[in-house]
Formats: C-alpha cells, structure tokens, sequence
C-alpha cells in the first residue's frame, strides 16, 4: 500500500510536470522545425541529445546560422543538453530560480519596495544566485533527493523518466496529427 500511495504522488509531483515541461519543450522545438523526427522516438531522443552539440558546430561552420538561432529559452534548455538529463535540470532551473525570485521580492518587502530598492547590489546578487542556481541545476538529482522525502527515491525517477517518456510521444503525435492535417 505505502509503495502505490508512492507512485501517486510521484506522478503527480514529478511524472505529470515533467510530461507537461518535456511536451511544451519538444512541441515548441519540432514546430519551429528544430527538430525533424516526429516519428521516431529514439530517433527524437538522439537528435535532442545532439542539439546541444550542433548548435556550436552551426555557428562555427555557418556565419548565416545566426539568423535562425533558437529562442532563448531553447537555448538555455540546449545548454543544460537535449535528453532527459537537461530537460529535468532545465526543469529544476526554472523551479529553482522561480522560488529564488519569489524569495527576493518578498525579502525586500514586495514587488513595490523591490522596484524601489533595485540597485546594482541587488543585480549583483541576483547573477551570482542564477550562477549558483545554474550549478544546483546541473546537479539535480542531489537538489530533489533532499526534497523528496522517502525511501524509495527509484519511485520518483522511475515517474520523472515516464513523464518525460509520455511527453515527448505527445509532442510527437500533436505534430504528426498537425501535419496530417495541414494535407
């Protein structure tokens, strides 16, 4: 009972998120035409791990390039790699960086009195946390391990990978439907 009681609220803490991240991040990416299998998904899964590497290769080999860079967010997601590694740590940057700004805001008395009391200080401070929270990213298995409390931590990973699994099959079938469609 307390092994099922586990894999529920994994899937709803972790697998449903990271479905939803990996969905919203691979549809976006096969829209824009960044990626081109939509019917593979080992073929999806290689070529997003090589997104990070080929953006790099692209603007050596390719000064023109620059013009269909991608947006910055899928950048920052390539920067932190294509599978599901760097869509988990892009993930956990997001959540990290959100709660770290929350934090700010509401340490400097609201958004008003942050406004008011912005000043180069207080930006500098806020990179050296995005830095810190760029390493805390990297290292997310050790940032969630603290946060999760149980002792089946497998449960969780095992949730986390099928979001991203049921994910990246979504975004798949959406596009494919869309393209069926479009003919």
């Amino acid at each position: 009972m307390e092994l099922l009681i586990e894999v529920f609220w994994s899937l709803l803490l972790v697998g449903v998120p990271i479905g939803v991240f990996t969905l919203a991040l691979v549809w976006w990416a096969l829209q824009g035409g960044h990626l081109k299998e939509s019917t593979n998904i080992k073929g999806l899964m290689r070529e997003m791990k090589a997104m990070s590497r080929s953006d790099k290769k692209k603007k050596k080999a390719d000064p023109e390039w620059e013009k269909e860079k991608l947006h910055p967010l899928q950048k920052k997601w390539t920067k932190f790699g294509g599978g599901f590694y760097g869509i988990v740590a892009f993930f956990t940057y997001i959540v990290v960086e959100t709660l770290e700004v929350i934090d700010t805001v509401t340490h400097l008395g609201g958004f008003i009195d942050f406004i008011k009391n912005l000043n180069l200080d207080v930006i500098i401070q806020m990179f050296v946390q995005a830095l810190m929270n760029f390493i805390t990213a990297i290292v997310w298995p050790v940032y969630w391990m603290k946060r999760i409390e149980t002792h089946q931590v497998w449960v969780w990973f095992v949730m986390a990978y099928a979001g991203y699994w049921a994910g990246l099959k979504l975004a798949q079938i959406l596009i494919q439907r869309r393209t069926q469609s479009a003919r």
